[in-house]
């Protein structure tokens, strides 16, 4: 074995161990089972402290238990018996029962125990999360509190109720923006890299709904409080001169003077906050009181990103970035503090860091060793210090999402799966269908070399999923019918390599020679087409959030994962077998045996035509359809929470099958139970809202209810419609509009990148085929899944994304040709070069479309929901898709340069560049 193959080959498999290392443990255990063998020390002790937890949860829903007494899950028991709780009515340190864990040195035992049980909860959970379709998880909903919003009309005489009544209209507004600006903040604090996969919409005029995926929320609901923290920032000045007395009481603190030689001013404009420092050595708490300026010198807004960090030999810190504006404001300020401290001997001016009305530090300046004076910070940064990694990364991240006002918890339960078990099997089933298609495509139609592709594909994708749990990714339906159409797409680069292998076989070339030359010249194609899939999707990833961010994230991914794979795993995996005689033969069927001479340009202006009159006439039933063409994702809708008769649970697929009998459509029924009381299990439909504006509020819900009801009535207490039904709500959409407006704005600028990159590393006639191709793909398949009766879904976003990724694969395959034929026949007219070029892929064309094809066909025929709908869309993107390379793409780089070859040449620099190594070359234009 080469050296060359050695080393490609253990860079395989050290991927690949590292990739399934990220995946272990694959599925969740229940904390409460988790916890039962995980103690390695003390396990008898550790079991009785089980036992007191257990009991302190079976007593929870007891009102004759007195409150210290019971605990709500078992996470908050034996954290409860910790803190002295417990029978001994002493603290328990947790840590003594898990020697293997490394702790930082801490001495405040309710502070560790947190560390071991966050460590703990964390071990117990699946490295890859299953989303609210596939297993539920919890919700919670947080309301802003509406009393300052109310007019208070009591009296006053008519004119002031007017003015009242005008203001509370105002403030109403302010209130709905917001809401607005809360949902954005925590879609940011909990789905930073758009991979979370939660749902985040606004209940009535007041309150946000959150539901996360998974149960460890539920395990521990401090987690809560941490993501409604407001996390208002300011910078205030300390008092230069004053300490107040720790054992003065607050209320004097008017009768003290700002300045000792002053006894005018009372220092009303000051307030006493207590800076906590703790001593981890010996984990005594010192709060040390300091006197504070009222009025802030600075906000929040002067932030512009923070991190958690740390520096070798020095403590974890939150690390700030402060804007421009921010920084010259933050430099300002030390600026003034250094001027007093360097003109006044007494006192030294400190800067204090209040989060949310506390005192997180009061920092002063340090002397400059080189001038002995003190000096302004400069620069734009700054820090906090924390106590250890959990606080540092908190920080930062409520620091980067700050909300303006605090959030009230108004209830939490825990939820269902969102789809059905039997719509779920026919998803997993479809997606089985899907893979095994290609699979056994490949195997039949390229033998070994097919063999050695489907091993590639496994490498690829337990790649792909390694790295998608290193980022926290949560795996739904749609995005496993993403991860399928993916391997459809991923066989595209061995696709390219075997048709370039063949032309080399057909040229004479022994096979060992074929292979090597096959690869080195499918390189440059294959690097080109991801580079600029990479592009946009590092676009997406800067310029989009949530779920468009997060598709970025998984199409960067997925790019990096393909083009190892294909180069690096594939080929030596080939080579070893072709070096080594094992293979002597290593393809099987022939699309198109012998060139194809099809004259496509002669097609090319009708077919442009007709192409964008179809695009028209789609764009066109959008607009006529307008809010109906989309879901309940988008424009909201509303819900109903009915009584369920005890110990009975209906199948969510039937509560479908029932509601949409009775014509309503847009169904999500999902199961909740609360999480306090007697933990009550209700059942809650959600459903679009009524199109018709004269009927009263919650009709289609109501109505999905009641035909549910009349159905099956045993699954549903007794009693009136009012009596079965405990809550009415108008839900606010899933995609809200600033999503909307950043998803349009990111496929926009992936556009524009794509025919700025095309044309940066081709030619501007290249790129500006490259991007209306793309345009065309992207409006023509939205156009039809509309005009076939189908309304878009959040998870429809994603699907249109990839059929943008899709699209430009097609097109930059063809280009690449195009460029190498014109090299290779200096004599050709151009017309000639583009139709010889799209013949000679034609059959790397064809291969890819039907293994995306099979892939989308199977998960619309045996796929169920949103799975359904991502197969029609990729139906229509692959059709699309390889019309638009032969059909708009090529015949608007020839339009573009009125079919002159010279054009082209003179366009292209002088110097043209291949990703060979050593193939720069300088050459003049053909005459």
């Amino acid at each position: 074995m080469s050296s060359k193959i050695f080393w490609k080959l253990f860079a395989s498999a050290l991927f690949l161990a590292y990739a399934i290392y990220q995946l272990i443990p694959l599925q969740t255990t229940p904390f409460d089972q988790y916890i039962q063998d995980r103690a390695t020390a003390r396990q008898a002790e550790f079991k009785e402290i089980l036992a007191q937890a257990e009991k302190r949860v079976a007593a929870y829903n007891d009102p004759a238990v007195p409150e210290d007494k019971k605990s709500q899950t078992m996470y908050n028991a034996l954290r409860d018996i910790g803190m002295g709780k417990g029978e001994s009515g002493r603290n328990v340190d947790l840590s003594q029962f898990f020697t293997d864990m490394h702790l930082v040195k801490e001495q405040n035992i309710e502070r560790k125990n947190g560390f071991v049980l966050q460590e703990l909860l964390q071990q117990s959970q699946g490295k890859l999360k299953l989303g609210l379709d596939l297993q539920g998880g919890v919700s919670f909903t947080l309301r802003i509190d509406p009393k300052n919003f109310e007019a208070k009309e009591e009296g006053l005489s008519e004119q002031e109720k007017k003015d009242a009544r005008a203001v509370a209209k105002d403030t109403e507004e302010r209130l709905k923006e917001g809401l607005g600006r809360a949902i954005t903040v925590m879609e940011g604090r909990i789905n930073a890299y758009g991979v979370a996969e939660p749902q985040i919409r606004p209940i009535g005029n007041d309150s946000i709904e959150i539901q996360l995926p998974g149960q460890d929320i539920a395990n521990n609901p401090d987690a809560i409080n941490a993501l409604k923290k407001p996390a208002k920032l300011e910078f205030r000045m300390v008092h230069r001169y004053l300490d107040p007395d720790p054992d003065m009481p607050e209320h004097k603190i008017v009768a003290l003077r700002e300045d000792p030689r002053d006894t005018a001013s009372p220092i009303i404009n000051y307030e006493v906050l207590y800076l906590r420092r703790e001593n981890h050595e010996t984990g005594v708490v010192e709060e040390i009181p300091l006197y504070v300026k009222r009025q802030a010198e600075a906000a929040g807004n002067i932030v512009r990103k923070a991190a958690g960090v740390r520096y070798e030999g020095h403590p974890w810190q939150t690390s700030i970035i402060f804007t421009a504006a921010g920084s010259k404001k933050f430099e300002e300020l030390t600026g003034k503090i250094a001027e007093k401290n360097n003109a006044e001997k007494n006192g030294n001016g400190r800067l204090a860091i209040v989060l949310d009305g506390k005192l997180v530090q009061a920092p002063g300046l340090k002397i400059d060793e080189a001038t002995g004076t003190y000096r302004a910070i400069a620069g734009g940064e700054a820090s906090i210090d924390a106590s250890n990694q959990k606080d540092a990364v908190d920080l930062a991240n409520v620091l980067n999402n700050p909300l303006e006002f605090p959030l009230e918890l108004q209830d939490s339960k825990q939820i269902g799966a969102s789809l059905a078990a039997d719509a779920q099997t026919k998803s997993i089933h479809a997606a089985a269908w899907g893979v095994g298609l290609v699979v056994i495509f490949m195997v039949l139609y390229y033998l070994w070399a097919g063999v050695i592709s489907v091993v590639g594909l496994i490498v690829n994708v337990v790649l792909m999923l390694g790295i998608m749990a290193a980022f926290g990714a949560t795996i739904t339906l749609p995005g496993v019918a993403a991860l399928v159409l993916t391997t459809g797409m991923a066989v595209d680069a061995n696709i390219l390599i075997f048709e370039r292998i063949r032309e080399e076989l057909a040229e004479g070339k022994a096979l060992k020679t074929a292979v090597h030359m096959g690869y080195d010249r499918a390189q440059a194609t294959i690097i080109d087409v991801h580079l600029t899939s990479l592009m946009t999707a590092i676009i997406l990833i800067v310029m989009g959030n949530g779920p468009v961010k997060g598709f970025g994230i998984i199409l960067a991914i997925g790019i990096v994962t393909t083009v190892f794979t294909s180069l690096i795993t594939c080929r030596a995996l080939q080579e070893f077998c072709v070096d080594n005689g094992i293979l002597s033969r290593i393809f099987g069927l022939h699309l198109f045996k012998g060139n194809t001479k099809i004259q496509f340009m002669n097609y090319a202006k009708p077919a442009f035509i007709i192409s964008w009159i179809i695009v028209a006439i789609s764009i066109g039933s959008l607009v006529h359809k307008g809010k109906d063409a989309f879901s309940k994702d988008f424009k909201g809708g509303e819900a109903v929470v009915v009584r369920v008769a005890q110990g009975k649970q209906l199948d969510t697929g039937d509560i479908v099958s029932a509601a949409r009998a009775a014509g309503v459509e847009d169904v999500t029924p999902t199961y909740q139970t609360a999480m306090g009381g007697d933990k009550e299990i209700t059942l809650r439909i959600e459903t679009e809202l009524s199109t018709n504006k004269q009927l009263p509020d919650y009709t289609q819900a109501t109505k999905a209810f009641q035909a549910v009801r009349e159905k099956y009535p045993d699954y549903f207490v007794d009693g009136s419609l009012d009596q079965v039904i405990v809550a009415r709500e108008s839900i606010g959409g899933t995609v809200s509009g600033s999503l909307q407006k950043n998803a349009i704005w990111s496929v926009a600028l992936a556009l524009l990148g794509i025919a700025v990159y095309v044309g940066l590393r081709f030619e501007a006639g290249f790129g500006l085929g490259a991007m209306v191709s793309s345009l065309h793909d992207v409006l023509l398949t939205v156009g039809l899944y509309v005009l076939c009766g189908h309304q878009f879904s959040a998870a429809m976003i994603a699907a249109i994304l990839m059929v943008v990724g899709y699209s430009i694969n097609d097109t930059i395959v063809v280009f690449d040709r195009i460029r190498e034929e014109m090299k290779r026949h200096p004599g050709m007219n151009l017309r000639d070069v583009i139709h010889l070029s799209i013949n000679r892929t034609l059959s790397r064309t064809v291969l890819t479309a039907l293994t995306v094809f099979f892939n989308a066909v199977a998960l619309y025929v045996f796929g169920a929901g949103d799975v359904r709908e991502y197969g029609l869309v990729f139906i229509f993107g692959v059709v699309t898709g390889t019309f638009s390379s032969i059909f708009i793409a090529s015949p608007v780089f020839y339009w573009w340069h009125r079919g002159k070859r010279e054009s082209v040449e003179r366009a292209e620099a002088q110097v043209t560049y291949s990703w060979e190594a050593g193939s720069e070359k300088t050459k003049a234009p053909a005459k």
